[in-house]
């Protein structure tokens, strides 16, 4: 029984695993003494946290620190796409600070022994997969649900592991995936028969706490200038993976409030969301070390450099206005950025964000919310964005601008109770149609450039930024963001001025609460349909005058009447072109060939073609060529992210495949099934490692890249994408896949060492 395995501890595996090639294990199963960061972390970090990180962690059991180890599992799930009312916060670092603390919100130890027995929760699954391997058979059996949060069994207790064991035998760690080996095993079950105890060095170096202190002196200025540009720079940044590129052995912090000041411990000010009432008088910024491993899906890294500080001192303490008071932390202003910060000048502001629009787009891509298909299928399967420069973002005319529509673009954060959703709806959708009256008289006196919409108007990097241009692909429930204008020209555009990026920050980023009820959600998603229509309609301003209409006609096809409104509000017709002229064949491609010129020197290239090194990219060239010219439902077939690794003579060479789903239009929440259209599907071959989930890992030799293409375009059914898996696929269950998954990871590694975070398989697919 499994009463008697859990008695018996951890034992010998009956399936020979790959084995961690890590020095520190496999002495660990030699010594006497088991170390956490040493022996135990590394194995979490290669074969659980690909799972169990963020809030789509199955059970809230977060492995990605010791303090989520030692808070062990919840049975009450984070995603509830039924909650009426917003749930408890049970975020790791913040809403709990001990052991206790998080037994008090109904968390259960994973690692504390069960009943009479010497063996733990964590134990226990681990011996479930050793005695109950992988069935020898290219798939997983059918009633083993992947990527299922209903079929969640999070056992808390002795009695309810042996009934899951007895129920689910398949259902041992890692899930669905190869078991650990012995070294492993050993390993784990050491630790915790030592008590389980950390021994990670948390202290900060020299260089670390210097970097911090020059940081914390800027954010911590007693003038109420100072505060308020903090404050602007806290609620920006509050996500971001901050690291001081100077200093050795790269390590991350995040930026919090605290009730103490700098050079003393932080006390960390948590609240639902960063701009919610501190309840003290005085606010601190603080750095803290976060002790989480990296994860690729939440990864959101940000440079605190000398550049920066320069900038931030240039835009916000050079410039010549006055703050004469600080603002208030009531929800309906704090909610409204224009409200709140309306005493900053509107160019510093969006300049702030301009210079980093990677990292401040990818806020409402990686954001708060982990996944989720209400949230991204908002926006295209693949788009490329660019920016209004922000000389045309500044002086008396854009303040008046921003104080004559302050009112009007409150968001749906401002809302305590967001449970009468219809008429909430009715509410933002008539200030909607109010802003875009005002937009639509300022573009026309303002955004033009001698009477014309011209290329003048986007931003250029200034000849150096790589965030001039940046490439959103969407991946069913998740979506990538990367700079550069990357793959095959995509469908539709956005052009983005400063009141859309500071709105879609504080709707997506800022406001969005993943712990809030449905209508919150749903209520955010329907306003981002109102800021997606605004950023395509301004890169619509572009085209010629009489191609405008029919090209967002063709992006909408059978949207509803409201769609419709809309459009005929926006400013289709307010400016004739300059970009472009009216007598090319096809206006779209013309014009993202002048913006590609446009941009010039700053375009970063690393995700493109055209910036690998022609020993990888020649051999492949053709291959993706017919591939990214292809159209059709052959590709439909096609997981959303695929990597592939090429066996090239030289070695290895990584790619990205992209499914893009094509859709008539992206404005159903609920039914967006009905708006796919297979026939218009493309794939996108992009160089290294886009999309932090994986749904498929591929492999081929290079003498064999034609026929894997032939394969990819004449796919017609299932059994044809099966097929092509027999022949190119790394399936879940080789028994070799963990030393697949650590090659490609490395791969990931020395591709971009600051954007590497560990891969996540929950969608790793059964095909």
């Amino acid at each position: 029984t499994i009463v008697a395995l859990l008695l018996a501890g951890i034992c010998a595996c009956s399936q020979e695993a790959p084995q961690i090639k890590a020095a520190a294990v496999q002495s660990a199963a030699k010594s006497d003494t088991v170390s956490f960061s040493n022996d135990v972390r590394p194995i979490l970090e290669t074969r659980c946290i690909a799972c169990h990180a963020c809030y789509d962690a199955p059970c809230q059991l977060k492995l990605t620190a010791y303090d989520g180890v030692q808070r062990g599992g919840s049975k009450v799930p984070v995603y509830d796409p039924e909650r009426l009312r917003e749930a408890p916060l049970t975020r790791l670092f913040l809403d709990a600070h001990s052991e206790e603390g998080w037994r008090a919100k109904g968390f259960h130890s994973v690692v504390d022994a069960l009943g009479e027995s010497d063996a733990s929760i964590l134990e226990g699954m681990l011996a479930l997969k050793t005695n109950n391997p992988l069935p020898d058979a290219p798939r997983l059996p059918d009633d083993l649900p992947l990527d299922d949060s209903s079929s969640w069994q999070c056992a808390a207790n002795l009695d309810e592991f042996a009934d899951f064991a007895d129920d689910y035998p398949q259902r041992g760690m890692p899930y669905g995936l190869p078991g650990l080996s012995d070294n492993e095993l050993a390993t784990i079950d050491r630790w915790v028969a030592d008590g389980a105890v950390d021994d990670t060095d948390y202290s900060l170096s020299e260089a670390e706490q210097q970097a911090i202190a020059r940081w914390e002196t800027f954010l911590n200025k007693e003038t109420l200038r100072g505060q308020l540009v903090a404050r602007y720079v806290y609620e920006h940044l509050f996500l971001g993976s901050l690291y001081f590129p100077d200093v050795e052995n790269r390590r991350y912090f995040q930026l919090v409030r605290s009730r103490t000041p700098p050079g003393t411990a932080i006390d960390v000010i948590a609240t639902r969301r960063p701009y919610d009432d501190p309840g003290v008088e005085r606010v601190y910024y603080r750095l803290r070390l976060n002790h989480e491993t990296t994860v690729a899906k939440t990864h959101m890294p940000y440079r605190l450099d000398s550049m920066h500080l320069e900038n931030w001192t240039t835009w916000f303490f050079d410039a010549d206005y006055e703050v004469n008071s600080l603002p208030s932390y009531d929800i309906k202003s704090a909610s409204n950025p224009f409200k709140t910060f309306a005493q900053l000048p509107a160019k510093a502001r969006y300049l702030f964000m301009l210079s980093e629009s990677n990292f401040t787009v990818k806020g409402f891509i990686k954001g708060p919310v982990c996944k989720g298909q209400s949230a991204v299928n908002v926006i295209s399967e693949h788009f490329w964005v660019f920016f209004i420069d922000p000389d045309y973002q500044r002086g008396e005319p854009m303040l008046e601008y921003l104080a004559s529509v302050q009112s009007i673009l409150d968001l749906p954060a401002e809302k305590e109770d967001t449970l009468r959703l219809f008429t909430s709806w009715d509410e933002y959708a008539e200030k909607e149609k109010a802003f875009l009256q005002k937009r639509r008289k300022f573009v026309a006196q303002h955004l033009n450039d001698g009477g014309f919409f011209d290329l003048d108007l986007i931003w250029d990097g200034d000849g150096k930024n790589p965030n001039a241009a940046i490439t959103v692909f969407r991946h069913f429930d998740h979506a990538s963001v990367q700079k550069g204008l990357i793959s095959q020209p995509p469908k539709t555009a956005w052009v983005i001025d400063y009141p859309l990026l500071e709105r879609v920050h504080y709707l997506l980023v800022a406001g969005y609460d993943v712990y809030g009820n449905v209508s919150h959600q749903l209520l955010s998603r329907i306003y981002m349909d109102f800021l997606r229509m605004e950023g395509e309609s301004m890169f619509l301003l572009l085209l010629p005058a009489d191609k405008r209409k029919a090209k967002a006609e063709y992006w909408y096809r059978g949207a509803n009447d409201r769609v419709k409104e809309f459009f005929a509000l926006t400013s289709l017709d307010t400016l004739p072109s300059g970009a472009v002229a009216e007598t090319v064949d096809d206006p779209q491609l013309a014009l993202y060939d002048k913006l590609e010129q446009h941009i010039g020197s700053a375009m970063y290239r690393k995700f493109r073609l055209d910036g690998q090194p022609e020993s990888v990219i020649a051999p492949v060239r053709a291959a993706i060529d017919r591939l990214q010219a292809a159209k059709g439902r052959a590709l439909s077939f096609l997981p959303h992210v695929t990597y592939l690794e090429v066996l090239l003579d030289d070695g290895p060479g990584y790619f990205t495949l992209i499914k893009n789903v094509g859709h008539t239009n992206n404005t159903s929440i609920l039914l967006e099934s009905l708006s796919i259209e297979p026939d218009e599907t493309t794939v996108s071959i992009v160089p290294g490692f886009i999309g932090p989930r994986p749904y498929a890992f591929m492999q081929v030799g290079i003498g064999k890249i034609d026929e894997f293409t032939d394969s990819l375009l004449a796919l017609d059914d299932d059994d044809d994408y099966g097929a092509l898996m027999d022949r190119y696929g790394i399936r879940r269950t080789r028994p070799d896949f963990w030393t697949h998954y650590d090659r490609y990871s490395e791969g990931f590694r020395s591709f971009s060492a600051v954007d590497y975070g560990v891969l996540d398989l929950n969608k790793l697919e059964n095909r």
